[in-house]
């Protein structure tokens, strides 16, 4: 479908239209509330909490955006794609199947399960179907590495457990597939930068940025009193991908950290700097019960410092050729493109529901890299060092 909407995002409906379709479904997946959370901290950006009580994952997810409207709708997108995973996940079309004898185009042993997994071509594992992108054929993939929560009737190897990595929502199934394969890569680039030497990272000065919305974003924490420090981490697609680290001396032990990848830099950008603002409230709410209780320590903590050198917007916005994808399907297949030149194998995609008002899919991605631990906010020492 066309794009209509494209601020701080790219969307083929525009907000209100998404709101009227989605608030009167919210019942359906056990959301009881959104609740604004905006005004607990002191920057101005939205954040708002979907409320699912009877998650068997995360009863709490938080939605950002350029508006309260855009916040809310993420927030219950966040809450519909988990409840997908964990309810809407197809039976297995083949049981206790080990990789070796199926005639597969990718390796199994590369779809990033945890540290320590026992997974290797002659498990005995359950099979979905999915589909390969961008050409739609048919390839089974391990139903433990698109299902999340409990699976109390279904034994599992150990090492099998997942992370919501590919898991996306959207207005149409390629848009949908537009999210999922963005925050693939956003991970995967996050997960190079990570093992890169520190004079090699590319920090952006933020006095340049003269996107509006993103500016205006950049001014509202400025303003409020916090330090920001921008980058630039392309990664191995060269999918504009944006980093920000955002303090604050009301919560001076902690840098939050926000990731955002998009082919638009600016709205790669926006999502960077929202998240990292998103995963403040969700300190300063007590949303989480895995925040470590050290994220709240009082006491003295230096200012973190600015980086020696950092480019200007203008210079990071030359190394990216502008790609005005007009629909969503377009934006699809491009990035099908990317990850299956860096990786040798084509994403695959389990689509797991496709109504009217909105679509879910999960998108595997073997040889992309995600590493969980990098995209957590990070603790400040008693000397301003970060850990």
């Amino acid at each position: 479908m066309q794009k209509v909407f494209f601020t701080g995002t790219h969307r083929v409906r525009v907000p209100e239209e998404t709101e009227a379709a989605l608030l009167p479904l919210l019942g359906e997946y056990g959301i009881t509330r959104l609740a604004d959370v905006t005004g607990l901290d002191t920057l101005g950006i939205p954040v708002v909490m979907s409320v699912r009580p009877l998650a068997t994952t995360l009863s709490v997810s938080q939605g950002k955006g350029a508006s309260k409207l855009l916040a809310r709708l993420s927030a219950a997108m966040e809450a519909i794609e988990l409840w997908h995973a964990e309810n809407a996940v197809p039976p297995p079309t083949l049981s206790g199947v080990a990789a070796s004898g199926l005639r597969l185009p990718y390796d199994v042993t590369e779809l990033r399960w945890p540290a320590g997994s026992l997974i290797c071509e002659h498990t005995r594992l359950d099979w979905i179907d999915a589909q390969l992108l961008p050409s739609g054929q048919t390839v089974p993939v391990p139903r433990g590495a698109v299902v999340l929560g409990e699976m109390p009737d279904s034994w599992q190897v150990p090492g099998l457990t997942n992370t919501s990595n590919g898991l996306a929502s959207g207005n149409t199934l390629a848009e949908a597939t537009v999210h999922a394969l963005y925050e693939v890569i956003e991970r995967d680039s996050v997960t190079v930068e990570a093992e890169m030497p520190v004079q090699e990272r590319r920090c952006i000065d933020p006095a340049s940025v003269d996107d509006e919305h993103c500016a205006d974003l950049i001014s509202r924490i400025s303003s409020a009193g916090g330090f920001l420090e921008l980058e630039d981490i392309p990664g191995r697609t060269h999918v504009p991908c944006m980093s920000a680290r955002l303090w604050h001396e009301d919560l001076a032990s902690s840098v939050m950290h926000g990731t955002g990848a998009h082919g638009d830099p600016a709205v790669a950008l926006s999502r960077a700097i929202t998240e990292a603002a998103q995963s403040r409230l969700t300190q300063i709410s007590g949303a989480r019960d895995d925040i470590a209780s050290a994220r709240y320590r009082p006491g003295h903590f230096s200012r973190p410092e600015l980086p020696d050198r950092a480019v200007a917007w203008a210079d990071v916005l030359s190394g990216y050729p502008d790609r005005p994808f007009e629909t969503d399907v377009a934006e699809a297949d491009w990035l099908a493109g990317r990850v299956h030149e860096v990786t040798g194998s084509a994403p695959m995609r389990v689509v797991l529901a496709e109504r009217e008002e909105f679509a879910v899919v999960r998108v595997v991605c073997p040889g992309m890299l995600h590493e969980e631990h990098h995209h957590e906010s990070r603790q400040l020492t008693k000397e301003g060092g970060v850990r």
